[in-house]
């Protein structure tokens, strides 16, 4: 009978943990929310328990703020009008994500803060003597980012690895 009800405490427990956790994620994201520029031609943009996919094709790129709080968010920029030569990008993530797809001129810059989670520059950049500039500032909890090219035709291992293929060479062993 102890074994019963401490297995029902301890699940009690953990459910109230969650819904505490929860709705701290919420209000965090209900407070980056409220200091979000809302004109029309805004980029910036969150997304709360939740997920969305958004294409910027024709808009001009502009330095944004976006942030995922329980949620996640891809963003294609693939086909952005750029007027200057370098961007800021800010994110802040709590058990979320964001998938950006960027054009194939884009060299990306990353500062950032993980505490369980990570960023994933998976761009390779093909206009080495005129990129566009994307400084990116992230602050990531229990989550993750990944920046990836629009016609990823490219193995993104290849930049960070270094590796090439190697010569396969089969070898049997005769008895």
């Amino acid at each position: 009978m102890n074994v019963k009800k401490f297995l029902i405490g301890a699940g009690l427990a953990y459910t109230a943990s969650i819904a505490l956790y929860t709705a701290f994620v919420v209000k965090k994201g209900k407070e980056f929310e409220a200091d979000l520029d809302k004109s029309p031609e805004s980029l910036d943009d969150s997304v709360i328990c939740g997920g969305k996919l958004k294409s910027f094709n024709g808009q001009t790129m502009q330095d944004l703020r976006l942030g995922a709080f329980c949620g996640g968010m891809q963003l294609d920029f693939s086909d952005v009008v750029t007027d200057k030569s370098g961007y800021r990008m800010d994110i802040k993530v709590i058990s979320g994500g964001f998938n950006v797809i960027l054009p194939d001129n884009f060299k990306v810059k990353i500062v950032d803060t993980c505490q369980f989670g990570g960023i994933a520059d998976n761009t390779i950049c093909t206009d080495p003597e005129n990129p566009v500039s994307l400084s990116v500032f992230a602050d990531v909890k229990c989550g993750g980012i990944n920046f990836e090219n629009a016609n990823a035709e490219h193995d993104p291992f290849k930049k960070c690895c270094h590796h090439e293929k190697q010569n396969e060479v089969n070898i049997s062993i005769d008895d």
